[in-house]
């Protein structure tokens, strides 16, 4: 037992490109070294729905592998980049590798196609398109994430090793890097990897996102379609970001949770979920005037949110239940000692926040029955 249990913790290595010498967090979210840190949440947050095992539905043993992903695989690197200070110092680990690699002359193969490409011909734009092609279906398979991030791992390795100034073949360059694929197909990279399904990836930035007019309808006017696209953008990485701050609650991570929700506010001010949770963050961390405030807030913007209704009802009446309970307790017989006793079986237990939500929500409500 112990065994299997160890051997699923272990399974997450990579031993090529960065990889092998360092943890590649860049290839872990599906980013290119060069792109800029604003991305980095938003990518973060889209691998974390997929991954989440409550979405897809995945099996037993799926849901413990994508678990494993992204704990050990995802959750660091985010961790990593997304403070400015140790996101420095790691772009400086990567500046050191491929100055130690050139004094070295290793002979490192490189495996992929596109990897080798960019070897031979490197430069910024076929960077950037290769590894977001890879990311593109980076995490659409349990199965291939291992292969496309080491894939992603060889190109920041053949992409830092460029920006210090390594040519492959050139007279004065020590043999550094091997290639073991042929680079003969103009697009290498599309050739092994599946066609992934109809939707926008999340590894591409949100300009890059094509807006489409239902054709039972005149176009919109350029005007129309871009304010179009950045509400459904906004709303959608909303949604996301709200998904993780209940993860957040349901870990009691409330330093987290407080911060994310105070950043969704600042988006959308009007939201009455936001609020709610907030509400429900305020009351576990002692502060019962805050949460009463935010619960407020939310049923002012929505007189019917599930969430605050609950939750302001137990914090304006505290010992509403307990009085119940005991009038109940009080008008019950007293059982007859005579009588057959039939033990009852123990009843469940739900976390707090299971409560909460569930009753919160009416398709958990639908979903509990099934």
């Amino acid at each position: 037992m112990n065994q299997s249990k160890a051997s699923k913790i272990q399974f997450i290595r990579i031993d090529r490109g960065i990889s092998q010498f360092n943890h590649d967090y860049y290839a872990a979210l599906g980013l290119p070294i060069s792109y800029s840190p604003e991305y980095i949440r938003h990518v973060y947050l889209n691998i974390a729905r997929i991954l989440h095992p409550d979405i897809y539905g995945f099996s037993d043993e799926e849901k413990e592998i994508a678990t494993q992903y992204l704990a050990k695989l995802v959750n660091p690197a985010y961790d990593v980049l997304m403070r400015e200070e140790e996101r420095r110092a790691y772009q400086g680990i990567f500046k050191l590798l491929a100055k130690r690699l050139m004094q070295k002359s290793r002979n490192l193969p490189i495996h992929s196609a596109i990897a080798c490409k960019l070897m031979m011909t490197p430069n910024d734009f076929l960077y950037e398109r290769s590894v977001l092609e890879i990311a593109n279906v980076q995490y659409k398979s349990l199965k291939t994430i291992l292969e496309y991030t080491a894939q992603i791992s060889e190109l920041n390795l053949v992409y830092i090793l460029y920006k210090e100034g390594y040519q492959y073949g050139a007279d004065n360059m020590p043999p550094v890097l091997v290639p073991t694929a042929s680079t003969q197909s103009p697009k290498p990279y599309s050739a092994n990897y599946p066609t992934p399904p109809q939707k926008t990836s999340y590894a591409y930035p949100p300009q890059y996102s094509i807006y489409q007019p239902p054709s039972n309808r005149k176009p919109d006017s350029d005007e129309t379609i871009i304010q179009t696209r950045i509400e459904e953008q906004d709303a959608s990485a909303i949604s996301d970001r709200l998904k993780i701050c209940e993860i957040y609650i349901s870990q009691c991570n409330w330093k987290s949770a407080l911060k994310d929700l105070r950043e969704i506010l600042q988006l959308d001010k009007n939201n009455s979920k936001c609020h709610a949770m907030l509400g429900v963050v305020y009351q576990n961390i002692n502060q019962p005037q805050m949460a009463k405030v935010s619960f407020q807030r939310s049923l002012q913007i929505n007189p019917q949110e599930p969430l605050a209704l609950k939750c302001i009802k137990d914090l304006v009446n505290p010992n509403t239940s307990q009085t119940r309970t005991k009038k109940d307790t009080k008008s019950v017989p007293k059982p007859n000692p005579n009588a057959n006793k039939t033990p009852l079986p123990p009843p469940q237990k739900r976390g707090w926040l299971a409560n909460l939500l569930g009753w919160a929500s009416p398709d958990n409500r639908d979903d509990s029955r099934h």
